[in-house]
């Protein structure tokens, strides 16, 4: 199921269980452990070291007080949204779920989630510590009203990760490192080998939401108008196929195959998450990072700055409606709080290679991994690349991804691509407005 037909089932299941939501919510009964605990049920993908980081967490939080237990809940990153709605529709689902910012809104909207804008209200739950530019990820129109609508989680910005051996070998210093796409280029090319044994760059030749954000117009505004199909966009698109053309890297990799390519030591840089680190010193490489160089774009964010093209992968705790205002609400905002604080984020950052939430914690709490206290400092730059709608994520994303798959693996004309994508993307939008 796309996204855009989880949210009509969202929206219409949400219809017919709201009676019966409303119950749970608000009067049902709740499940308590043998030992007297409000039982709430936590969803989650997270599996490795990660996992591992969180689990710990959560121990804690049921071991620091004697009225909530978490009960987290390992489910696939590839269905767990849409098991999700699903589930809460029916009123079976998790009263509470980590899960991306971009169909947040959407999910807000139609009564999958419940916003949490009195959490944030409370200044017991200190969430002036959060990262502004995290927290207005998932601050929503609701109806007319200014809502927060979900708690930070794992937000990862991205950065160009670099083998510093091949780095070295080619002759670079930390004086090459490039802050322009042109400038990224030229170092391409000189961390390329001509006998086909190493490439400059693994990119993917998809998910480029947040460059044609920080180096074109976009690909809608912040208004929801597509904004595709401009001359700053063709002329992004058009450096972009250099890349692939004077074979700095290779067409078809997604970014997993990208990762691989990188640690695999076949390509020199990859634009990736927090989570590159410990997957590069797994492989035995060498590395070190630098932030995605600054575009010149004309997209205007919410903030009122524009150029950055830093994305993010921006992963959040919703509360799903079923909760209501029910005895698992106080426990839900209890584990935030928790959660958020600042040595449970010292923790989470240094356990799960994600950079922290918090703001009072400090670069040198971070030394045993010095590189993601560096990613940390891109965070108030980042930005997720397909968000700030009410729906139509999956398909806009798909009709992008053609859009720049087509641009580096075919010799199409580009402003023919384009007027594809505008077509397409503008039918997605239509459908998705008020």
């Amino acid at each position: 199921m796309n996204m855009k037909k989880s949210l009509v089932v969202g929206v219409a299941l949400t219809m017919v269980a709201s009676l019966g939501l409303a119950g749970c919510g608000s009067n049902g009964g709740v499940e308590k452990t043998e030992d007297g605990k409000i039982k709430i049920t936590m969803w989650h993908g997270f599996s490795e070291a990660d996992g591992k980081t969180l689990e710990g967490i959560v121990d804690d939080f049921n071991n620091s007080q004697d009225e909530y237990f978490i009960d987290a809940q390992l489910q696939p990153w590839s269905t767990i949204g849409e098991t999700m709605v699903t589930k809460v529709t029916s009123g079976d689902g998790p009263d509470f779920v980590t899960t991306g910012a971009d169909n947040g809104q959407g999910w807000s909207l139609d009564g999958t989630f419940q916003c949490v804008t009195d959490f944030y209200d409370d200044p017991e739950n200190e969430t002036e510590n959060y990262i502004p530019n995290v927290v207005d990820q998932i601050t929503f129109d609701i109806d007319g009203s200014e809502e927060k609508c979900a708690v930070p989680m794992g937000y990862a910005p991205t950065a160009v990760w670099y083998n510093t051996d091949m780095w070295a070998e080619a002759g670079l210093t930390e004086a090459d490192i490039p802050t322009t796409w042109d400038q990224l280029l030229e170092v391409a090319k000189k961390l390329t080998k001509s006998d086909g044994t190493q490439y400059g760059i693994a990119l993917p030749d998809l998910g480029w939401g947040s460059f044609l954000k920080g180096n074109g117009s976009g690909v809608y505004t912040v208004d929801g108008e597509v904004s595709i199909n401009t001359p700053e966009n063709k002329a992004f698109l058009e450096k972009m196929r250099d890349f692939y053309k004077g074979g700095y890297t290779v067409a078809g990799m997604d970014e997993t195959a990208a990762r691989e390519s990188f640690e695999s030591g076949q390509s020199a840089m990859v634009i990736v998450g927090p989570w590159e680190d410990q997957a590069a010193a797994d492989k035995g490489i060498a590395h070190d990072l630098f932030p995605v160089p600054a575009g010149d774009g004309t997209y205007v964010y919410p903030d009122g700055t524009s150029g950055s093209n830093t994305g993010s992968t921006g992963l959040y705790w919703w509360v799903t409606s079923q909760v209501g205002d029910s005895e698992k609400l106080p426990g839900i905002y209890e584990f935030f709080k928790f959660y958020n604080n600042h040595d449970n984020q010292v923790k989470w950052s240094l356990g799960s290679a994600y950079p922290p939430n918090n703001k009072t914690v400090t670069a040198d709490e971070l030394s045993d991994r010095p590189l993601i206290a560096k990613i940390s400092q891109y965070t108030d730059n980042s930005y997720i690349g397909i968000a700030g709608l009410k729906g139509g994520f999956g398909d806009i994303a798909a009709s992008l991804d053609t859009l720049t798959q087509n641009t580096v693996r075919t010799g199409d004309d580009i402003q023919g691509l384009l007027d594809q994508a505008e077509s397409s993307i503008s039918g997605y939008l239509d459908e998705y407005a008020e």
